[in-house]
């Protein structure tokens, strides 16, 4: 296969191409569209891009001290929005060198 400057791929074809697993080119592209364009993140989102339950989640920013935005009255359930800069810091807290 010949590949050009204006040829198009799919992204099952982009990873064969490099020799990797479709799913690592998805998840990366998926985690840059996250990075990039949102301002806050959801706790769903939060559960699903650290792989644990969004009890963890809620233990983990209140571990933190974190700040949050919630659009429910006291007392009520609601939906509430994190600010990435609060999940980088949260990230970077919790990274660790593997020895």
């Amino acid at each position: 296969m010949s590949l050009g400057p204006e040829t198009r791929l799919s992204h099952p074809e982009f990873a064969y191409a490099l020799g990797v697993d479709p799913q690592v080119i998805c998840s990366a592209l998926e985690s840059r569209a996250i990075s990039n364009n949102k301002k806050f993140l959801t706790i769903s989102e939060l559960a699903k891009r650290w792989s644990c339950s969004r009890g963890s989640v809620y233990n983990y920013l209140r571990d933190a001290a974190a700040w949050i935005i919630d659009f429910a009255s006291k007392g009520k359930k609601g939906k509430k929005l994190v600010p990435f800069e609060v999940v980088e810091r949260i990230e970077r807290q919790r990274t660790k060198k593997f020895n």
